[in-house]
């Protein structure tokens, strides 16, 4: 259930990006909004909306949220400039790319300045991996991380606030079939990108579906574990937004039905119309997602933050909700979960031992032991255990109902 704080975020951020009545806010309510919109990381479509009451009713939170919005237009004024220069830099040296997630999500914003910016990351096809690299490299970056084969990503980082991460493929990619439709998929994003201009910045982004697919992915990907926040949500409904109902269906139905994403594209969809008011989208309304789920959602997305950053106990409940590695939640009781997804762990993380089923039960008790020297250690804190439990069994069930990769054969 979202309280009056979290409604009220809600109807400024859908003013904010999609018109319509004007909120109105309750002033003793203007620096409990500006601490959800901080989590949610949706300051600087909130700030300006908000600015006013807060300098009139809340001083010194002004005060702090006011450096914090102009922190933010720096970072974001940079980071443009950075996509073009990766432009540039890719272009000159022949390295076909595309950049994902931030520019290319603000690119269907009203104002591509609502939208908070964050790291340059950009996709590269491995023949050109390589030399992708050394031109980054030669442009004064430093390698933070990632310099595996088998790495998502290689991030770079230079002196003082640039961070760009090379990507091999997308976060969020499942296991099994699915998998293996969506990577041949995915491996076309570059061949097929456009080249935009943004706020003076030339930058090549994925077309139409290939955003959409990409945004799905990485929404899945941290909402399965630890939550996304609601700037994903907003990303998602700026871009369904932007797509008549005959366009989206006509560009995404085949595709997300045969990769077990559909149903998850219309209930997002259905939780952006419901709570940040886009236009009906007729496509969407073919799935049975009732308004509880829809508030379930909507809850789940607000009381995690941008990335769990407001439970921490996130991270503990993965476990209890999803496939390792797979991204898929399935109908499997508590109990049941927690064994599958120990016995991936112990046969990862112990081959031997994960290459004769017997031998199973000696990886859980190594598992354990690895589990109380963190306790013992204090690296780990065993905190509120039925709570996290409880919620990581309610998260559970709203996952499992959004048939997260399952294909229209009923497959995963």
């Amino acid at each position: 259930m979202i309280d009056t704080t979290q409604k009220t975020l809600l109807e400024i951020v859908r003013f904010q990006l999609f018109g319509g009545e004007k909120p109105q806010v309750d002033n003793n309510l203007t620096a409990a909004i500006m601490d959800e919109a901080r989590a949610q990381t949706v300051t600087l479509t909130v700030f300006p909306f908000l600015s006013d009451k807060l300098k009139k009713h809340c001083p010194e939170k002004f005060a702090r949220a006011n450096e914090m919005f102009y922190s933010n237009v720096m970072l974001n004024t940079n980071n443009f400039l950075e996509h073009d220069e990766l432009h540039k830099l890719m272009t000159g040296n022949n390295v076909p790319y595309s950049a994902i997630k931030g520019l290319a999500s603000a690119y269907y914003y009203p104002e591509p300045a609502l939208r908070n910016m964050g790291d340059v990351d950009f996709l590269v096809n491995q023949p050109y991996f390589e030399k992708a690299k050394q031109a980054v490299l030669s442009a004064g970056f430093q390698i933070d991380h990632g310099e595996d084969d088998d790495d998502l990503h290689i991030a770079f980082k230079r002196e003082p606030l640039s961070v760009w991460e090379q990507h091999r493929t997308v976060n969020g990619m499942p296991g099994g079939e699915a998998g293996v439709l969506i990577s041949r998929e995915i491996a076309k994003t570059v061949e097929t990108s456009v080249t935009v201009t943004l706020d003076g910045a030339t930058c090549k982004i994925p077309d139409t579906l290939h955003h959409g697919l990409i945004m799905l992915l990485h929404m899945i990907a941290h909402m399965t574990s630890e939550g996304i926040g609601l700037r994903h949500l907003c990303d998602w409904a700026v871009f369904a937004e932007s797509l008549d109902s005959s366009e989206f269906a006509a560009v995404f139905e085949a595709k997300l039905k045969s990769f077990g994403l559909w149903k998850f594209a219309q209930i997002m969809t259905l939780t952006s119309e419901k709570y940040l008011g886009i236009s009906k989208k007729d496509w969407a309304h073919g799935c049975s997602a009732d308004g509880e789920l829809l508030e379930d959602v909507i809850s789940d997305i607000l009381s995690g933050g941008n990335f769990g950053k407001k439970d921490l106990n996130r991270y503990r409940e993965i476990k209890y909700i999803s496939n390792r590695g797979e991204r898929t939640v399935d109908s499997k009781g508590m109990v049941s979960q927690v064994l599958s997804t120990l016995n991936q762990k112990v046969r990862k993380d112990h081959k031997v031992i994960g290459k004769y089923t017997a031998l199973l039960p000696l990886g859980w008790v190594a598992e354990g032991g690895k589990y109380v020297g963190y306790l013992v250690s204090g690296r780990r804190k065993n905190t509120d255990t039925s709570k996290m439990l409880a919620e990581a069994s309610k998260r559970k069930s709203i996952y499992s109902k959004m048939e997260l990769f399952i294909g229209t054969d009923g497959r995963e």
